[in-house]
């Protein structure tokens, strides 16, 4: 890559936060630990058959800021945020720096996932989720 390398993606100030954590344990083969959270390494989807997949992608944006919307059954949508960490081949995993929680996410329920600019976020934290209401249902 040239010597300007651009200051997102895996090079991003929030992923170089993570990797010089003090709890941040980083294996020869690229798994990693980090609390209480291991993940095996980040899976190659430069493939034939994975090219322009979601998988592929996300993959080409880790550490870089995402909103996710999940479609769940046939109409209700979810949003989580946070920093794009890990993508496997059937989940995405955030990092939701503020509070130190990964949200390891089903990636066949993705409908759109939102990048932000460097330094910009929602004004909306979409990880709190609301309290049911009297009749059990969320309300919004």
């Amino acid at each position: 890559m040239m010597n300007n390398q651009r200051e997102c993606g895996r090079n991003s100030a929030g992923m170089r936060r993570v990797h010089g954590r003090a709890d941040y344990i980083a294996e020869a083969d690229g798994a990693a630990q980090m609390d209480n959270f291991e993940h095996l390494p980040q899976e190659n989807f430069d493939t034939e058959e994975m090219r322009g997949s979601m998988q592929a992608i996300l993959s080409q944006n880790i550490g870089n800021f995402v909103v996710i919307e999940f479609l769940i059954g046939t109409g209700e949508i979810v949003r989580k945020q946070g920093m794009l960490y890990l993508v496997g081949r059937s989940f995405v995993t955030l990092y939701d720096e503020p509070v130190n929680n990964f949200i390891v996410c089903d990636i066949f329920s993705v409908k759109f996932v939102y990048f932000f600019m460097p330094n910009e976020r929602p004004r909306f934290n979409y990880n709190i989720l609301p309290h049911p209401n009297q009749n059990g249902r969320r309300s919004m």
